[in-house]
């Protein structure tokens, strides 16, 4: 009987062994080959998305914007004809001899030193005394950062308000020292662009503060406490130490308050809406009043010939930057 059963058990393995041989490898590799799709399929899926939308809203949108500053629209026939260079001698034309583009373009290279050489600074000091726990730190991080999660449009309005000439209180205080410009902050000319640009210092300090205050709060602690065993002074411990290890972020931000130049125009038309008679208009306003009017080869032209100004000088000034500081990272 045992006899028996032996024989039965090694009939049995002998089968699963036979079947493991002829059988096994090709499931193996079913289920391989399964793994191997479903993980393609879910990268397949998870970038779909963004390449679509880096396909449309980047390549399509530019490429088309190229095409369309070398044309211009024939209202008798209803279509868009082939003009070569003649938009770009066109806007250059107006660029050097109408007031209004050349108003616009002054304020438009005035936004880099007031976003580098005004914003970026006091955005750093501000960091670094947020980061030595001065007194009312945190009241002072919350009037800081409130700019940057308030929607931009509310917060031109409140802007607008303190500078009201009637109800602002702003506006009153000045005006018991005698300080009150003709037809209002935002109506004068005089005044219209250094309170815009009063805004985007408010505004952006809060901006800048949220990336420099995360950049300082990943530097190493045991550098910075044995500076201060030694009995460095603040001066030297933001000049010293702060600011060369928290270069790339600045950085950053330098680059990034250099495309205000080609790209800022909603602060002033929700603050002045252009005005008063076009004093406060910037390049990029400009073309937005093309586009909203209708005249697509214009705007086009206007913004193919300042990305051809504006991507050599950015690249160029990033790596005049760069090489200032040490890239170092935390």
């Amino acid at each position: 009987m045992n006899y028996l059963k032996r024989k039965v058990k090694n009939i049995k393995n002998g089968c699963i062994d036979v079947f493991n041989v002829i059988f096994r490898p090709s499931l193996v590799e079913s289920h391989y080959k399964k793994r191997v799709i479903k993980k393609k399929v879910f990268i397949f899926l998870m970038l779909l998305l963004p390449i679509t939308q880096f396909l449309i809203f980047f390549v399509y949108v530019n490429v088309d914007t190229l095409i369309l500053s070398f044309k211009r629209y024939d209202y008798i026939n209803g279509d868009y004809l082939f003009v070569g260079f003649e938009n770009y001698r066109t806007t250059i034309r107006d660029l050097l001899s109408l007031e209004q583009f050349k108003t616009a373009l002054i304020n438009s290279l005035l936004f880099f030193p007031v976003t580098n050489f005004i914003t970026l600074p006091l955005s750093i000091i501000s960091a670094y005394f947020l980061f030595r726990k001065v007194p009312f730190g945190k009241v002072f991080k919350v009037i800081f950062f409130l700019p940057s999660i308030i929607s931009i449009v509310v917060l031109t309005m409140s802007f607008q308000f303190m500078f009201d000439p009637i109800f602002g209180p702003v506006n009153s205080i000045l005006n018991e020292i005698g300080i009150n410009p003709e037809g209002g902050w935002f109506g004068n000319k005089k005044t219209v662009m250094p309170m815009i640009f009063l805004y985007c210092i408010w505004a952006g300090i809060g901006f800048n503060m949220v990336l420099l205050n995360g950049a300082i709060s990943r530097l190493p602690k045991e550098v910075i406490e044995s500076a201060r065993i030694d009995g460095i002074g603040m001066y030297k411990e933001l000049t010293k130490i702060i600011i060369p290890m928290i270069w790339p972020t600045i950085t950053t931000l330098f680059v990034i308050g250099t495309t205000a130049v080609f790209t800022i125009f909603l602060q002033n038309m929700l603050l002045a809406n252009g005005g008063p008679s076009g004093s406060s208009k910037t390049i990029a306003y400009i073309v937005t009043e093309l586009v909203r009017s209708g005249n697509l080869t214009d705007a086009a032209t206007i913004g193919m010939l300042f990305t051809f100004i504006g991507v050599p000088m950015i690249m160029f000034i990033k790596r005049f930057i760069e090489r200032i500081g040490e890239n170092v990272e935390y």
